[in-house]
């Protein structure tokens, strides 16, 4: 008898614990979803977005860094970028009239244009928490791990471990997102720090300009 009383205390115990966890998850999924479909919510404003310019910094552990620059206003496309590897600087602008797309390429060696390159590299306003259906949203707030932190003066939250199938981070990943927009200002991953800033509707049709072809040498498309 004193045995079975020990057995039945122990599982009684055991599906307390069981049951005071399973609370706790609910708790926890319950705050993620909450802060995850409010993020959404706000992102999802910008997506339509046609005027706008996006400012990035990539640092990678190896010391290189790559800074962008891309604007947008309706049909129109402008990238600048700038590659820093171990003091070595490239920079590839690429402009997109709504028709075609332009590059120049700038080293300390040459000054190389080619006209109707092909396809500009797009930036859009992307949704690291972005889900297909409400059920994704709730099982990746499962595992989901969220909390508060001020960066650069803002409000943020910095979100680990969040998983769909549209938006996949690998381990240890860490992206911060503006509480205020729900964009997201700054991610590591894969011993990458990415950084963001972002401008709507203030692209100038000035910044479409091309530079003057004459102090470039034109390469032929392959």
């Amino acid at each position: 008898m004193e045995k079975k009383k020990i057995i039945k205390n122990v599982l009684k115990i055991a599906l307390i614990v069981i049951a005071i966890l399973l609370v706790i998850l609910i708790i926890h999924t319950i705050r993620n979803y909450v802060i995850v479909t409010d993020l959404q919510n706000k992102i999802a404003e910008y997506n339509g977005s046609t005027n706008y310019h996006i400012k990035s910094v990539a640092t990678e552990n190896n010391g290189t860094i790559v800074k962008m620059d891309y604007y947008k206003k309706d049909g129109k496309q402008v990238v600048f970028m700038e590659r820093n590897v171990n003091n070595e600087i490239t920079k590839i602008s690429m402009y997109n009239n709504g028709e075609r797309t332009d590059t120049f390429t700038e080293t300390k060696d040459s000054k190389i244009a080619q006209l109707n390159s092909g396809t500009i590299m797009s930036v859009g306003i992307y949704n690291h928490l972005e889900s297909d259906s409400k059920w994704q949203t709730i099982l990746g707030c499962i595992n989901a791990k969220i909390k508060s932190v001020d960066y650069n003066g803002k409000e943020c939250y910095i979100v680990k471990e969040f998983m769909s199938s549209i938006s996949l981070t690998s381990e240890g990943a860490e992206t911060y997102i503006d509480k205020e927009t729900g964009l997201f200002v700054k991610s590591t991953e894969a011993d990458i720090v990415n950084e963001r800033e972002y401008e709507f509707n203030t692209v100038d049709d000035s910044v479409f300009t091309e530079p003057d072809i004459s102090q470039y040498t034109l390469k032929e498309n392959e």
